[in-house]
C-alpha cells in the first residue's frame, strides 16, 4: 500500500470537544464594500473583450442546424405519437 503524502492529510484544527468545528466559526462577517458603477462597467467591458465571439457565418449555420433538427424532432415525435395512438385505438376497439 502506498504512503499518502502529507498534503493529503486533513488539517487538525480546534479541540476534540468542539465536534470538529473550526476555531474560525465565531469570526464576525466582513462588511460589504461599496461598488463604484464606473469601475463595474469598466470591468464588464474588459471581460467582454476577452470573450471569443462567433462570426456571423457561424451564427447563421448554427441557427439553421437548430431549426432543421427541431423540425426533424417534431416529425419524429408526431409519427411516434400517431403510431402509439393508432395502436391504443386498435386495442380499445377489440373489446367492443
Amino acid at each position: 500500500m502506498a504512503k499518502e503524502s502529507k498534503s493529503r492529510q486533513p488539517a487538525r484544527t480546534g479541540s476534540r470537544g468542539q465536534g470538529g468545528a473550526s476555531s474560525n466559526a465565531a469570526a464576525a462577517p466582513t462588511a460589504k464594500k461599496g461598488v463604484n458603477p464606473f469601475k463595474f462597467f469598466s470591468q464588464v467591458r474588459q471581460e467582454g473583450r476577452k470573450v471569443t465571439w462567433t462570426s456571423r457565418q457561424e451564427t447563421i449555420v448554427s441557427t439553421i442546424m437548430v431549426v432543421i433538427l427541431s423540425i426533424i424532432a417534431a416529425i419524429f415525435f408526431f409519427a411516434v405519437d400517431s403510431a402509439i395512438g393508432a395502436i391504443i385505438n386498435f386495442l380499445l376497439g377489440l373489446g367492443s
